[in-house]
């Protein structure tokens, strides 16, 4: 399998603020397990919680911690179910917790996912095989719903008239190309890439349910914070960040966080030269406040 060099590690590793020998940590998306393995390997006694709905995921990352298996246990699972997780591991609290959101290069560069308009594949787009395929939602959504869809979780340009391609020509759609081919019907060459990049983000969002997910999300990790544990975000989307920035606005005037970095963390341009994917990347985190 294929992973790219975990995004922002060294600056998820500092925000973390790992004990070494103390202390039990999440990472709830663990995609190719990078995050996840450094942190182990950073720390000796510590503990480690991983969740992920993928399970090519889980079986990827089972094969990289087998040195650490005593202290990690891993999930394949939604993130919004991390309460129940822990309640069933009588786990009372985290130390720490990442989020690192959006499609791994795995995903991507499989065919068979459906994710990428590169490699042709069906229209698939799931994160878990549970999920209902990208097809399937298309068929059975309205023109509107696929209009809203493309301007909402996208921002594409030209929303209006691509989102009406797709729904005249849903009844023929069967691969990621012909997804492609109505795109490229409908946007001016100048435009493409962009727009293909942000029709695949946004039907990939909605297949998922990411947004409203992410946002349950956050609120039932950073309850479940010890005081002073701190909650990490990898956002790389624009209605992804717009919700964690909310959301740690929301506990910082509730007087229950401390937000750690006032302006979001982007990557290096060397970073972005040896991982174009951390291009988008923004980072957010903020520490749970020690009451008196």
């Amino acid at each position: 399998m294929l992973f790219h060099h975990p995004v922002l590690l060294k600056e998820v590793i500092k925000f973390m603020k790992l004990e070494t020998d103390r202390g039990v940590y999440c990472d709830c998306t663990i995609g190719g397990g990078g995050h996840l393995v450094e942190m182990l390997r950073l720390t000796k006694r510590a503990k480690f919680i991983g969740i992920d709905w993928d399970p090519e995921a889980i079986a990827y990352v089972r094969e990289r911690i087998k040195p650490f298996r005593k202290r990690c246990l891993l999930f394949e699972d939604n993130f919004i179910n991390l309460g129940l997780i822990l309640k069933e591991q009588k786990i009372s609290g985290l130390n720490g917790v990442l989020f690192d959101l959006g499609v791994s290069y795995h995903q991507l560069v499989s065919p068979e996912r459906g994710f990428s308009f590169e490699r042709e594949g069906e229209l698939l787009m799931r994160m878990s095989p549970k999920t209902s395929p990208l097809l399937t939602k298309i068929k059975s959504a309205s023109e509107q719903e696929i209009i809203d869809v493309l301007k909402n979780y996208g921002d594409v340009r030209n929303c209006r008239r691509i989102g009406s391609e797709i729904y005249r020509h849903k009844k023929v759609l069967r691969t990621t190309f012909d997804l492609r081919k109505v795109v490229e019907r409908t946007t001016p060459r100048r435009f493409l890439k962009k727009n293909l990049h942000r029709v695949f983000q946004a039907f990939r969002i909605w297949v998922n349910d990411e947004l409203s997910n992410l946002s349950q999300a956050l609120q039932i990790a950073f309850q479940r914070l010890n005081p002073g544990g701190r909650i990490v975000v990898i956002s790389y989307h624009s209605g992804e960040d717009r919700i964690v920035k909310r959301t740690f606005r929301g506990f910082k005037e509730e007087g229950t966080m401390v937000i750690l970095n006032k302006k979001v963390i982007t990557p290096t341009q060397e970073e972005i030269r040896d991982n174009p994917r951390a291009r988008s990347a923004k980072l957010r985190c903020g520490e749970r406040c020690v009451r008196s």
